[in-house]
């Protein structure tokens, strides 16, 4: 993660949403090889799928909910993306011994959507009958999932973060997208040096996307979403 100012935190980049008690139901934690096929596991694959691979159309196909909802949901997905292209350009520029140094720092730390094709194996799923919840390894709130008329989907309105709106929560979740997007075209600059990635840089990105009343709303949301690392 990445923090900005003094002592708050603005959590970057690994999609992770809650690790909270089972309710009850019947919980699944790891299943063989092609259990449920066709149920909320192979949703949760499909999903995981599209946000790895950044194709937005089979990604999108995995929710049901309200326009702003759904605009919270393509948000996320651009935040990912960004934080990934923000590891190739420092790997590219500085080498894997750069993109570590970095992850070192306490300051400037990026955490990376998982891509292991497995992933999605190790969420607990927990289902009662028609509805679904799903608790990622780390993170607050459960995604929503529903089967109707045999096909399960993601309830989009599940991704809103705890005191928040769908519509503000996009605000600053792009708002933080162009702020990768900035420290990525710095790190490819001609002659760039590692000084141009601190987290100084970060928190004046931050700071010159968000007026300064912002800037507590915008790290709670942040923490709290699905962003949370």
């Amino acid at each position: 993660m990445m923090r900005f100012g003094r002592g708050g935190t603005v959590a970057a980049l690994a999609l992770a949403l809650a690790a909270g008690c089972a309710a009850p139901g019947e919980a699944d934690r790891a299943p063989a090889g092609g259990a449920d096929a066709s149920g909320p596991r192979a949703l949760l694959v499909r999903w995981h799928q599209g946000l790895a691979t950044g194709d937005q159309t089979q990604y999108l196909s995995c929710f049901a909910g309200s326009q702003d909802d759904l605009v919270l949901a393509i948000a996320m997905q651009q935040a990912v993306r960004a934080a990934q292209t923000f590891h190739d350009a420092v790997v590219e520029t500085y080498g894997p011994e750069g993109w570590e140094s970095l992850q070192q720092s306490p300051g400037a730390r990026v955490a990376l959507w998982p891509r292991q094709a497995d992933w999605p194996m190790g969420i607990t799923l927990v289902r009662t009958g028609d509805l679904a919840f799903a608790y990622l390894p780390n993170g607050r709130v459960p995604l929503h999932l529903e089967e109707e008329r045999g096909v399960w989907r993601i309830h989009a309105a599940s991704l809103v973060p705890p005191g928040h709106t769908a519509e503000r929560a996009a605000y600053f979740v792009f708002r933080w997208v162009a702020v990768l997007e900035e420290l990525t075209a710095r790190v490819r600059r001609p002659g760039a040096t590692p000084a141009e990635v601190a987290p100084e840089a970060s928190e004046e990105l931050l700071r010159s996307k968000l007026k300064k009343d912002e800037l507590p709303a915008a790290e709670e949301a942040l923490r709290d979403s699905m962003l949370m690392s």
